[in-house]
């Protein structure tokens, strides 16, 4: 197996012989999904480090790569044995890509990059960025590809039918819904790459993205046609005929590219952020573009009443599942034969054990001790911690549904406890039930909600290095957007019908994390002359862990909140637990004082 170095040499090998200066590898596949198939894993294979997100920069002598505050503990244990550096986002002292390469490359230097994987936004930006200083961007490569020898073919699982029970709405009313929006835009075509859009658009599923259901194809949408680009073998007649049926016209995959050469229309929109620069290229320069967010995208944002009923639904089921499994935990700690990878299997075999279950939403974060310090830790048969006793046990997971899909984390406490350990887990439950209880006027986004959940841990001069939140799909994405609580702006307006995460928490390095999520969906709540007032109501019925709550932090209204949820979690819960785990259920949920 080649080391990261090894493989860097070889890069630099073929950058020389390209005439590159430097080479630009991210996190993507061509229809910039968060989460991708192994097929597109080049920058993990390149450097060694396995989060989900960031991006690296080579050049001669240089090799960097940027993460995130999740994944800085993470990137620095992976990488220690490579030639790369690592670069913090979003901290001082470290600077931007873009800050970088205006500080270190020169006139008539080039940047390559593969033109697939990367947003036509990030394209132009780039480039007009460099150009500046006359600095060439050139996005017709793929070296890393070249010389990813093992590489993983492309996934070939079936497609399968989310079928009208789930959806509330046909395949043939969506899209004519999308083509209402063309017209009412100035639109005679529409062209689609996120795949959770067009998998819910489509009303079908896959397996192409470990985790998340969907199925990796292109979509363009006319006033009277409407193709779906995908690997014809992965469907059978019975997926064939139901798409046939609702007006789409199946071809493969790479014909795409072909067809948007030749497509004569007078418009064509589409969403710069999620077309890849490549295939943007094929688009005639006859074409007017009209820049939206894919209609998709904002449409699927807000549940209709089906799918908020089978939502619900799936997190009751999910709840079952977490409690039984916080039950086994507190019943097991003690033996000395618990670790982070034995609890993984765990919980999945509990979710499993859940009606319509398919899947994890992620991979499962079971991090104890020091391990939770790092927010998307991964535990590996090569490395893993014993669960002792003592201290906590963060587990962050999800399922997937055929009627929803579930994101949840508890810190579950295994012993004795400190001082310390005990006003953090408080800290962060005051911070959960601060944004929890807000009620907010109709066109607030996220960003003005954000500080509820970070005021109770700034008192103590603390904060966590991520957003509060973000969206929840449909049996598709764990992460959904627009909606999401984050101190970056962003403006979109939190709507009835949207679901979104409420997740602070308290990570310190080398000695424990703790992070506490429910899923909520935005509701109605009082209508005062002209304004609307909206409020969140939970999704998830989880208990909050009674031996690591300090009650003498709290005020009445956080304690009236906390008794309410936990009698609601009791109700919601026990009626599928056996005799042991109810009463053990009982005990936790009794009313604190």
């Amino acid at each position: 197996m080649k080391t990261t170095n090894q493989k860097l040499a070889e890069l630099r090998q073929l950058m020389a012989e390209n005439n590159l200066t430097a080479y630009y590898i991210n996190t993507a596949d061509p229809h910039q999904s968060e989460y991708i198939a192994e097929h597109y894993e080049s920058r993990s294979w390149l450097t060694g480090f396995t989060g989900s997100a960031g991006y690296a920069l080579v050049t001669k002598d240089e090799a960097l790569l940027w993460v995130d505050g999740r994944y800085f503990i993470q990137a620095a244990n992976q990488i220690k044995d490579s030639e790369f550096k690592m670069m913090k986002m979003a901290t001082s002292g470290y600077p931007t890509i873009e800050e970088w390469l205006l500080d270190n490359l020169k006139a008539e230097d080039t940047l390559g990059m593969n033109g697939q994987m990367i947003s036509e936004r990030f394209y132009l930006n780039i480039s007009e960025l460099l150009a500046k200083k006359n600095i060439k961007v050139k996005a017709n490569y793929q070296l890393v590809e070249s010389i990813w020898q093992d590489r993983p073919a492309m996934p070939s699982d079936p497609v399968f039918i989310h079928e009208l029970k789930y959806t509330g709405k046909t395949t043939a009313e969506k899209i004519t819904e999308v083509r209402e929006k063309m017209e009412k835009d100035g639109a005679e075509a529409a062209l689609y790459a996120g795949l959770n859009d067009i998998a819910w658009l489509h009303n079908i599923r896959g397996n192409d993205v470990k985790n998340t259901p969907v199925v990796t194809a292109f979509s363009l949408i006319t006033k009277t046609q409407a193709n779906l680009y995908l690997d014809q073998n992965k469907i059978d007649a019975k997926v064939r005929s139901f798409l046939e049926e609702n007006g789409i016209t199946i071809k493969d995959y790479k014909q795409v590219y072909e067809d948007l050469n030749q497509l004569s229309v007078n418009s064509l929109v589409l969403d710069k952020n999620v077309i890849n620069h490549s295939l943007f290229s094929e688009i005639p320069d006859s074409i007017k573009i009209i820049e939206k967010k894919d209609y998709p995208y904002v449409i699927k944002t807000c549940l209709n009443e089906v799918e908020l009923k089978n939502q619900r639904n799936s997190y009751v089921k999910d709840s079952v599942a977490l409690t039984k499994f916080i039950y086994y935990i507190k019943q097991n700690v003690q033996s000395g034969n618990l670790t982070e990878l034995s609890v993984e299997k765990t919980l999945h075999d509990f979710r499993a054990k859940q009606d319509l279950f398919l899947d994890e939403s992620f991979s499962t974060i079971a991090a104890y001790g020091p391990n939770a310090a790092m927010m998307h830790y991964s535990a590996s048969p090569e490395s893993y911690s014993k669960i002792e006793p003592e201290g906590y046990l963060l587990v962050d997971s999800g399922g997937q549904y055929l009627d929803g899909t579930t994101d949840i984390t508890r810190t579950i406490s295994c012993g004795k406890l400190t001082e310390e350990q005990i006003r953090d887990y408080t800290l962060s439950l005051k911070s959960h039930i601060n944004l929890a209880r807000a009620k907010f006027l109709h066109g607030i986004t996220g960003y003005y909600l954000d500080v509820l959940a970070r005021q109770p841990l700034w008192q103590y001069y603390m904060d966590y290095k991520c957003g509060t939140g973000h969206g929840v799909g449909y049996l598709l994405g764990v992460h959904e957007g627009p909606q999401r609580f984050n101190m970056n702006y962003m403006n979109v307006p939190l709507e009835e019908g949207m679901i979104i995460t409420n997740e602070p928490g308290v990570y310190k390095e080398g000695k424990y994390g703790i992070r506490l999520e429910n899923d909520y969906v935005v509701q109605k709540d009082k209508q005062v002359d002209t304004d609307l007032f909206l409020h969140f109501d939970c999704l998830s019925f989880v208990p909050f862990d009674r031996a690591a709550i300090d009650t003498s932090l709290l005020e009445k209204y956080e304690l009236d909140w906390l008794n309410a949820y936990q009698k609601t979690v009791f109700d919601k819960v026990s009626p599928s637990l056996n005799d042991e785990e109810k009463a053990w259920l009982a005990a936790e949920t009794a009313e604190l004082k």
